[in-house]
C-alpha cells in the first residue's frame, strides 16, 4: 500500500523529466544550432551509404584511373552496349516512309516470336494480350468502342466519351475513318496518344509490341468484313 501511495504522484514528475531531457537533446541537435559536435543521426540513411559523388574520385580497385564518372559500357569495337530501351529505334519498324507518309503495311512479320515470362508467344497472341490490357478498357474486347449503356468498354459505359469503333460498317453515312486508318497511323496513335482522352503508350509498350497490337486490331476487323 505504501509503495502505491508514494509512486503515483512521482509518475507525472518522471514523465516531465523525460520530456525535458528529450527537448534539451532536440535543441542541441537542431539543424543550424551552433555546435562543435557532429550532428546526431538516429537513422543512418542514404547520407552514409557507399557511393561515389559526381566528379569525385573512386577507390574501386576495378577502375585503374579512379574516375567516379564512367563512360557507358562498350564492346571491343567501342560500340555502346547499355542503352535505354527504345532509344535506338529500328528503321525497319518505322511507321512512316521516306516521304513522311504513314506506312500501309505492318512491317512486323506475323511469324515474329516474342519471349514473355519465359515462354514463346506468337505475334497475334502477344498483340491480343496487350490489347486486352491497354486497349480493351476503352474499346472493349470486341474493339467496337462506343459510349453510353451500349458501349463495349467500361470507360465508355462510365463516362460520356466517344470511343472509336475499329470495325467497318456498311450502314449509309457510317463513320469508317478509324477503321480505314493505315497501319502506320494506328501505330502512331498508340505511341503518342490522342487528344486528352487517350494517353500515349510509347514509353510503356515496346515498338514490336505496338505493331503486334496493330496486327490484332486488323484481326478483329476481319471479323466484320
Amino acid at each position: 500500500m505504501l509503495s502505491r501511495k508514494f509512486s503515483t504522484p512521482l509518475a507525472p514528475l518522471g514523465l516531465l523529466l523525460c520530456l525535458a531531457t528529450l527537448a534539451a537533446c532536440d535543441l542541441e541537435s537542431f539543424r543550424g544550432f551552433p555546435s562543435d559536435k557532429p550532428p546526431i543521426h538516429p537513422v543512418l540513411d542514404m547520407d552514409f551509404q557507399p557511393k561515389v559523388r559526381a566528379q569525385s574520385k573512386s577507390d574501386f580497385a576495378g577502375f585503374a584511373d579512379h574516375r567516379g564518372a564512367r563512360r557507358p559500357v562498350s564492346d571491343a569495337f567501342g560500340n555502346t552496349l547499355v542503352v535505354a530501351r527504345g532509344s535506338l529505334p529500328d528503321p525497319a519498324l518505322s511507321n512512316r516512309d521516306a516521304n513522311g507518309q504513314y506506312v500501309t503495311k505492318n512491317p512486323l512479320p506475323l511469324s515474329y516470336k516474342f519471349h514473355v515470362r519465359g515462354r514463346e508467344m506468337s505475334t497475334i497472341d502477344r498483340g491480343q494480350e496487350l490489347f486486352e490490357i491497354h486497349c480493351a478498357p476503352c474499346h472493349g474486347l470486341s474493339g467496337r468502342g462506343g459510349s453510353g449503356p451500349a458501349a463495349h468498354g467500361t470507360v465508355g459505359r462510365s463516362w460520356l466519351i466517344k470511343i472509336p469503333n475499329f470495325h467497318f460498317s456498311a450502314k449509309e453515312g457510317a463513320d469508317n475513318r478509324v477503321a480505314n486508318m493505315p497501319d502506320g497511323e494506328y501505330f502512331e496513335t498508340i505511341t503518342t496518344g490522342k487528344g486528352t482522352t487517350m494517353p500515349p503508350y510509347g514509353a510503356r509498350i515496346e515498338v514490336a509490341e505496338r505493331w503486334a497490337i496493330v496486327h490484332y486490331v486488323r484481326a478483329l476487323q476481319s471479323l466484320s468484313k
